[in-house]
């Protein structure tokens, strides 16, 4: 079945590997985005593919593009607060986690529900909880629990302490799903891409904080493999599930994958909690914010699955890291060239 879809931060890592599978696939999509020329030159070369300049954040904006659509997927999220809110609970009040993370997801659920839209994916994260220790945990933590009211139209919205703000609009026969996926690393991540990038300019020593954290790093492909078979799916609705590669890892284990990879050999110093601290606070505030103590908290949590959802439910043999990273991380990008291989069909095409 073809469908109108309509993705939100597609224009981000996740939604570009996204998008061109859709698109492979016969979709008509259209992505929303804040930097149209920015994007225009990677993303306009996939056949059916719609690329809108657009502030989502605005009512009148968002519904106007989603006019249309069929199919709603809300990949926007963000690491790092430029404004960041109050830090106790509920979450960061007035910040951009929570203008992200909570106020846009109630928008575009509202926004769905107000169109008749039938169906809306929604990316949230592993560890997502309304009471988790940082700010990002509890906002995702929220913007998933409105979503996932938003599919019960017998829910009431103020019985949920913090679901503060306006009444959604339950909208009869939405049905959503929300994925809770792990670290996403692939062609074009920020994560091994970042560690190698650090790793390069660091001599001698790496003072790592929280090494001892666990993550279980699942590979983008699969994600979108798990968004594409859900969109169809009727045993999906309603549900989130967690999605994982098929080894958890310690932060300093997959640093020193990444020394092997890149031929760096430095010393990785553990951080003690205290000195971490004082380290991310100094790092927050520099250009890119590299750690931030709110990153800190979040690594508390241990970031793996409780269930094998990708197997179990969707029928995908998670990949490891080490048949993929490799293959981008000191080689050149695969995906660039997939991309380049589309350029010259659609020009011997014209």
């Amino acid at each position: 079945m073809t469908h109108h879809i309509a993705i939100l931060g597609g224009s981000g890592f996740v939604g570009r590997h996204l998008a061109e599978r859709l698109c492979q696939q016969g979709h008509q999509v259209r992505i929303l985005t804040r930097n149209r020329e920015r994007n225009r030159e990677e993303l306009l070369i996939l056949p059916g593919l719609e690329l809108v300049q657009a502030n989502v954040l605005d009512p009148i904006e968002l519904e106007a593009q989603l006019q249309g659509r069929d199919v709603v997927i809300n990949l926007v999220g963000i690491l790092h607060e430029r404004r960041r809110g109050r830090n106790d609970l509920p979450p960061a009040r007035h910040g951009d986690f929570e203008k992200i993370h909570i106020e846009l997801p109630r928008l575009v659920a509202n926004t769905c529900a107000r169109l008749g839209i039938p169906r809306l994916l929604h990316m949230s994260a592993l560890g997502a909880n309304p009471i988790a220790p940082s700010a990002y945990l509890r906002s995702k933590g929220i913007g998933e629990e409105i979503i996932r009211q938003a599919g019960e139209n017998s829910a009431a919205l103020g019985h949920f302490t913090y679901l503060n703000g306006p009444k959604l609009l339950w909208g009869r026969g939405l049905k959503v799903t929300s994925f809770r996926p792990s670290v996403i690393f692939g062609d074009g991540d920020s994560f091994f891409n970042r560690f190698a990038q650090l790793l390069r300019s660091v001599p001698f020593v790496v003072p790592l904080a929280k090494a001892d954290a666990k993550l279980q790093p699942v590979w983008v492909e699969d994600v979108v493999s798990a968004f594409v078979q859900a969109m169809d799916d009727e045993k999906t609705y309603g549900k989130s599930f967690e999605l994982c590669g098929p080894k958890v890892y310690t932060l300093a284990e997959l640093l020193r994958f990444t020394q092997q990879q890149i031929g760096k050999h430095q010393v990785i110093l553990p951080l003690c909690d205290l000195v971490a601290t004082v380290q991310a606070a100094i790092l927050e505030k520099l250009p890119g914010k590299i750690l931030t103590r709110d990153n800190l908290l979040s690594l508390s949590v241990d970031n793996v699955c409780q269930r094998d959802d990708l197997r179990k439910v969707f029928g995908i043999e998670p990949s490891s890291l080490e048949s993929i990273v490799p293959s981008y991380l000191n080689q050149g990008s695969s995906r660039a060239g997939r991309l380049a291989e589309v350029r010259k069909r659609r020009g011997e095409a014209a």
